[in-house]
């Protein structure tokens, strides 16, 4: 799966908009050209989302203050487009004293006619110089999402789940979308600025209005001037004891097998696994609770899910139990088994 990074595209009833046409950019007035069709572009509800599910929580919250009729292109697109590839990415900061597993991004977006994606490229960014998009630390491409509210509006699952300490960081939310036969998708702007304002780039320049590399969006060419991006973050806050470092599954054929990495597990039990299947309910695999090696020296698990052997998705979760008793939630994966 390519996961190429995105443009940032504006659309309102008085600025000019770049068209999208087999490589060429023109002045027009807000509409999008796929083939011989012009669209116009329209934007999505301003609806929120549902909360997620527990164990998750919202663990960062921009999905308010949607700006009017603004929004960025941010999309990998079809190989002849690849020059178009950009994105848009937003800040967010991770409190103090806390380390966040985030399993899953909410976007409120629209599209140009009516997609779909084929799925959504996540990226997340320590802060860099001039507190922009710096060093890269996570990349999840190719994460399967269901629609929200509206058309266009994302509820991206992140798996493995990203665990980070505290700082500031970037995410970028980016359609892998062919234009030729889907459209575009536009990442709505918020008219609220929080932390620094959302930047942009085209690496490789096919929209011919600069910022090749990360530029604060507003100083773009043909950019709005809402300062930021409509998005949230949900998961887990994981105690700062622990330090999980890798979480992931994978199919075989006696079941899936889920492994875990732990940089340090002080005042930790042991762990319960938990698994979904589908749309059903998470039910603990584990009759009896993983042990976890003590101490703050680097350890690995795994546990064979033998259950899981029927084809179909496999959702699983984490859980810490501490010496107290108190329970956590630090992590998801996914594992897909054939039939």
């Amino acid at each position: 799966m390519r996961s190429r990074l995105a443009v940032t595209f504006v659309f309102t009833a008085f600025v000019a908009a770049i068209v999208l046409c087999l490589g060429q950019v023109a002045s027009a007035a807000p509409s999008v050209r796929r083939g011989d069709v012009s669209v116009s572009h329209t934007r999505s509800s301003t609806a929120r989302p549902s909360s997620p599910a527990a164990p998750e929580i919202v663990l960062y919250d921009q999905y308010n203050n949607q700006a009017v009729s603004e929004s960025e292109t941010s999309q990998d697109f079809e190989t002849a487009n690849d020059a178009k590839d950009s994105f848009a990415a937003d800040d967010f900061v991770v409190p103090s004293g806390q380390t966040w597993s985030i399993s899953g991004v909410d976007v409120d977006g629209e599209y140009s006619t009516t997609g779909p994606a084929a799925s959504v490229n996540v990226f997340f960014y320590m802060n860099g110089a001039g507190n922009l998009p710096g060093t890269l630390v996570a990349s999840r491409p190719g994460q399967t999402y269901v629609q929200g509210p509206a058309p266009g509006d994302f509820v991206v699952t992140v798996s493995p789940a990203v665990v980070l300490s505290s700082g500031t960081y970037w995410v970028s939310v980016q359609a892998r979308q062919d234009s030729n036969t889907a459209g575009q998708w536009f990442w709505h702007d918020r008219s609220v600025q929080s932390n620094q304002g959302a930047a942009w780039q085209n690496p490789g320049g096919g929209w011919g209005v600069g910022c090749t590399t990360w530029t604060r969006r507003t100083a773009c060419p043909l950019q709005g001037t809402a300062p930021d991006q409509v998005f949230r973050l949900n998961g887990t806050i994981v105690p700062t004891s622990v330090v999980v470092t890798g979480f992931g599954a994978s199919p075989t054929a006696r079941g899936v097998m889920v492994s875990w990495s732990t940089a340090g597990a002080a005042e930790a039990l042991g762990f319960e696994l938990w698994r979904q299947r589908g749309t059903s309910r998470f039910r603990k695999v584990n009759r009896a609770l993983i042990p976890a090696h003590p101490g703050v020296r680097a350890a690995r698990y795994s546990f064979l899910d033998a259950h899981s052997r029927q084809g179909g998705l496999y959702r699983y979760r984490l859980r810490l139990v501490t010496l107290s008793g108190a329970t956590y939630w630090i992590g998801g994966a996914t594992a897909r088994v054939r039939g």
